[in-house]
């Protein structure tokens, strides 16, 4: 009887610590045979200590007063009934208010500083964001399918998002593609294309099954100048900062991102649409 085949989902359960055991062995067998995916595992794992690095300290950082909603303010400032229980009650409900808001608000208070996305798109262009300024800087881990295997990348990655998927030519433009990852944004499987200019530029287009948006214009979405995910993660070049436009149409959500001017990653961004509206047919005009 053959073993069970390793899957994706187990090596980034492996990388971060949550394999089950009954899976372990297999997973570590699998590494030991394969150098190239065990040397991916090593690459994932200083991604994660990087980000680790910059985005723990944040977690311990107080909430700002304005961001707790006023119904729990107010429930933990109105006076209790008398005795340790009325007080426990108060503060119990303040910690149970904070400790849920801070679930939410979590990833984007990382990415943008005071800036809540709180709409299920700018969660996306945010996350997508980051992604990019973690994956770009890479030189041999960025991308899981190299070009090369083009038509494997593009049966993968739709069958990892269950979305028929293409591939934007930005050749006219100056990119040519280098490959393309699965990641996980806004909680959601995407996919991850990067791009390469002649002077080294890196960009990405990230794209993700979105069935309850409405299609929607291009919005811009940036991260803070102060953001410490920037300072850290994206060297102090003589570029401006990465930004992205995004936008919703025929149930996927893209993002394009790169440390562009605004019109030249807007000219990038507007290709991508031309051809997903060539390649699944008529919709609004942007």
């Amino acid at each position: 009887m053959s073993a069970a085949p390793i899957h994706i989902e187990e090596l980034h359960a492996y990388v971060d610590g949550r394999l089950p055991a009954v899976r372990r062995a297999a997973v570590e067998a699998y590494l030991a045979a394969h150098p190239a995916a065990a040397a991916e595992m090593a690459a994932w794992r200083r991604i994660d200590g990087r980000l680790h690095r910059v985005l723990d300290p944040l977690l311990n950082e107080p909430v700002p007063q304005r961001r707790i909603p006023s119904a729990i303010l107010a429930a933990a400032q109105r006076p209790q009934a008398s005795g340790k229980a009325g007080a426990i009650r108060g503060w119990g409900a303040l910690a149970l208010g904070i400790g849920c808001l801070a679930v939410g608000i979590g990833a984007g208070w990382m990415g943008r500083g005071a800036l809540e996305p709180s709409l299920p798109m700018q969660r996306f262009a945010n996350d997508a964001l980051v992604s990019h300024v973690v994956y770009a800087p890479e030189s041999k881990h960025m991308v899981e399918v190299p070009a090369a295997e083009e038509a494997h990348l593009v049966t993968w990655l739709s069958r990892r998002l269950d979305a028929q998927l293409h591939i934007p030519d930005l050749t006219p433009l100056g990119y040519r593609l280098i490959g393309g990852r699965q990641t996980v944004v806004a909680d959601a499987p995407t996919a991850m294309l990067m791009y390469e200019g002649q002077d080294g530029m890196r960009i990405s287009v990230q794209l993700r099954r979105m069935p309850n948006n409405r299609d929607t214009g291009f919005r811009l979405e940036t991260l803070a100048p102060d953001s410490r995910v920037l300072a850290a993660l994206h060297p102090a070049v003589d570029r401006p900062p990465p930004m992205a436009f995004y936008w919703a149409d025929h149930g996927l959500g893209f993002a394009v991102s790169g440390p562009l001017a605004r019109p030249q990653l807007l000219a990038v961004a507007q290709a991508v649409y031309r051809q997903y509206s060539e390649f699944t047919g008529p919709a609004q005009q942007h």
